[in-house]
């Protein structure tokens, strides 16, 4: 993933307006491929640290608005 695929997928939720059920979701969908490739492929620790500790929030238990 690059800056030009994200941008793609920010605009992809920006034209999913206006309902904001679907934008949601894609909104949380962008966020977690971008903390797992962090974890994945970034060389600085702080920032793998940083983005393992966020996704841990996947790990909790509770309904979801959207997946």
């Amino acid at each position: 993933m690059d800056v030009a695929q994200v941008r793609q997928r920010v605009q992809a939720i920006a034209d999913a307006a206006p309902d904001y059920e679907v934008q949601h979701g894609l909104e949380d969908a962008l966020h977690v491929s971008v903390l797992t490739m962090i974890c994945k492929q970034s060389t600085d620790a702080g920032a793998r640290a940083l983005a393992r500790a966020a996704l841990a929030t996947r790990k909790i238990d509770f309904e979801r608005y959207t997946t």
